[in-house]
C-alpha cells in the first residue's frame, strides 16, 4: 500500500495541531526568591490596571490578590528564599500562589475561549474563538448601551 507524500504530510499536520495548542496558560505568580517575587508582583499589579492583561478583575478580586501578594512578600522579607522556609511557610506560600493564579487565570484577557454552535438555519456546526478580553469588552459595551437607552426617554410614534 503506497501513501502519497501529500497525504502523509496532511496527517502529520493534523496530529501535531493539538500538540501546538496551549491548553493552560503559564502561572502568573511563580517565584522562589525575594528578587524574583518583587519583579513578578510589580508586573501583576501593573497588569491589573486599565488596559492590562488582567484589567477585568473585580474590585474584590483585586483586593484579594493584593492581600495575598502582600502576605507572600512578608514571607520573602523574613526568609529570602523558598529553600529557607519551613514546611508550614512553604505550604502557605504555595496556597497563596495558587489562589492568586486562579483569580488571574480566570480574568486573563488573552485566554482563548472557543465555542461550537449551529448557526440559525443550519445544522452545520461552526467553531468560533474569541479572547476573554474581547468577550468581557463586548459584554460591558452592551451593558452600557442598554443603560443609556433605558435612561433616554422614548418618543411616541404617530399622533
Amino acid at each position: 500500500m503506497k501513501f502519497s507524500p501529500v497525504i502523509v504530510l496532511f496527517v502529520a499536520a493534523l496530529v501535531a495541531l493539538p500538540l501546538s495548542a496551549k491548553e493552560k496558560s503559564d502561572p502568573a505568580v511563580n517565584a522562589n526568591s525575594k528578587d524574583a517575587f518583587e519583579t513578578v508582583s510589580t508586573w501583576v499589579r501593573k497588569q491589573m490596571d486599565e488596559g492590562g492583561r488582567y484589567s477585568y478583575v473585580t474590585s474584590s478580586e483585586r483586593t484579594r490578590v493584593d492581600t495575598k501578594l502582600g502576605e507572600m512578600g512578608t514571607l520573602f522579607q523574613t526568609r529570602g528564599d523558598v529553600a529557607q522556609m519551613s514546611d508550614v511557610e512553604k505550604t502557605r506560600m504555595f496556597n497563596d500562589q495558587e489562589e492568586v493564579n486562579a483569580i488571574l487565570a480566570k480574568r486573563d484577557n488573552e485566554r482563548l475561549i472557543c465555542k461550537t454552535e449551529n448557526p440559525t438555519g443550519s445544522h452545520i456546526p461552526v467553531k468560533t474563538c474569541r479572547t476573554a478580553g474581547e468577550i468581557e469588552a463586548r459584554r460591558r459595551g452592551d451593558e452600557q448601551y442598554l443603560q443609556w437607552h433605558q435612561r433616554t426617554p422614548q418618543q411616541k410614534a404617530g399622533g
